[in-house]
């Protein structure tokens, strides 16, 4: 295979391929033209002359990137939702409806919790109300980071498993917050 020196020659060559590999990924446009943009960017600052395969290359960085920014989104809406259970305080310029649809989507998200093992409830707050490292979870409860990740993992399956009952409610919560 032909070797690609030119950084322009790249993008050209390539940008289909990469774009349309973050976009199978994302299944949104916007989100994969940006994604692209990074893959490229994080690939221009690598020595990508010397990589054999470049186009194989750029499409593993594609699938890595996109991997990543899934999971990240789906922390963030983890950690949108269950921000409802911090202290928040009700904006006096909103609408009475809106005020009241916040206060019904934060009392069902309490609910949701409250359904939650306290043992696992620690853990699931701690991360995605406090943004804590799995590591500092550790430190705070005085357990193995381990005993952290698996009660994480079992919160979110039985969190998914309370929201399957309501399939509405995570889009509820979500459609109210914007």
């Amino acid at each position: 295979m032909e070797q690609i020196s030119d950084e322009r020659v790249l993008f050209q060559t390539y940008y289909k391929d990469v774009f349309r590999a973050c976009y199978y990924m994302l299944q949104n446009k916007y989100d994969a033209e940006d994604l692209c943009q990074d893959v490229f960017a994080k690939a221009l600052s690598e020595d990508f002359q010397s990589i054999q395969n470049q186009k194989s290359w750029l499409l593993s960085i594609s699938m890595n990137m996109s991997r990543n920014y899934l999971k990240k989104m789906k922390r963030l809406l983890l950690k949108e939702n269950f921000e409802f259970l911090s202290l928040m305080r009700v904006d006096k310029s909103q609408n009475i409806e809106r005020t009241i649809q916040l206060n019904e989507n934060k009392s069902e998200l309490v609910d949701l919790m409250n359904k939650l093992p306290i043992r696992i409830r620690k853990v699931m707050i701690l991360k995605y109300v406090h943004d804590c490292k799995d590591r500092e979870i550790a430190e705070i409860l005085k357990i193995p980071e381990g005993t952290v990740k698996s009660r994480l993992f079992k919160g979110k399956k039985l969190t998914k498993e309370f929201i399957q009952i309501d399939e509405n409610l995570l889009f509820e919560w979500r459609d109210h917050r914007e």
